[in-house]
């Protein structure tokens, strides 16, 4: 039996809405201003969602590489749908949330 996508490509509730939180989520996350509107991003969503993939997932692999990138001039440029959301989504979805660290070493002794 063929899987059947739940999210139609327009309308309602459909994988329209489901982009825009998306990007919404991703533009607060990482201070960018994606749009949903993109065929490009509307793809990668599309692509991801009927592997099964929810919204929840996204803002996961949102959180933990804005957690991990957002701070390192040479990685933040890759807080961009394609990156995010390409073919290596699955392996940013299941690693763990990085630790955070003070942003000067010393700042842990006066916690």
């Amino acid at each position: 039996m063929k899987y059947k996508n739940p999210y139609p490509l327009t309308g309602g509730d459909g994988l329209t809405s489901k982009t825009k939180e998306i990007l919404d989520y991703l533009n607060q996350k990482a201070g960018t201003s994606y749009r949903a509107s993109s065929k490009a991003t509307q793809r990668l969503v599309h692509a991801r969602m009927s592997e099964d993939f929810m919204v929840d997932d996204f803002k996961k692999v949102i959180d933990i590489k804005v957690a991990a990138w957002k701070k390192d001039p040479k990685m933040s440029q890759y807080l961009r749908p394609a990156t995010l959301f390409g073919t290596k989504f699955e392996s940013y979805l299941n690693e763990p949330m990085p630790a955070r660290q003070p942003a000067n070493p010393y700042d842990r002794y006066y916690e």
